[in-house]
């Protein structure tokens, strides 16, 4: 009999979306760790904090958000955005993709490698 064993991961995003494709690679590899019965939480910072932003329109590329959204979806996902990052940028919580979408704090952050099995950095 085999035994599922969820593993708690964090990872951490610093890359924007739409120039480079961590963001997507990040977000590919947190969803198929949800699909595989873990726990995972994904904080933005830098510029990856566009990947949290409504109305996401590219052309011809994948959509970020709707990965963020599938992720959204599963039971053991959480995602927050650095509100100083946030602020840097001029972007405000108005403009975060959902309302489970948290605006995080380096203690907010620190807390999730503390409470994790594994942390990753993309």
């Amino acid at each position: 009999m085999d035994l599922i064993c969820m593993v708690k991961m964090t990872l951490f995003l610093g890359q924007g979306p739409y120039t480079v494709e961590r963001p997507y690679t990040a977000l590919r590899f947190a969803y198929t760790a949800l699909l595989d019965g873990n726990s995972v939480k994904l904080f933005c910072f830098e510029d990856a904090i566009y990947a949290l932003k409504k109305n996401q329109q590219p052309a011809n590329v994948y959509n970020i958000q709707e990965w963020v959204e599938k992720c959204l979806e599963e039971e053991n996902f959480e995602v927050a955005a650095c509100g100083v990052c946030m602020k840097a940028r001029g972007m405000d919580a108005s403009e975060l993709l959902s309302p489970k979408v948290k605006t995080g704090t380096m203690e907010l952050a620190v807390e999730w490698v503390k409470d994790s099995d594994k942390q990753l950095f993309f």
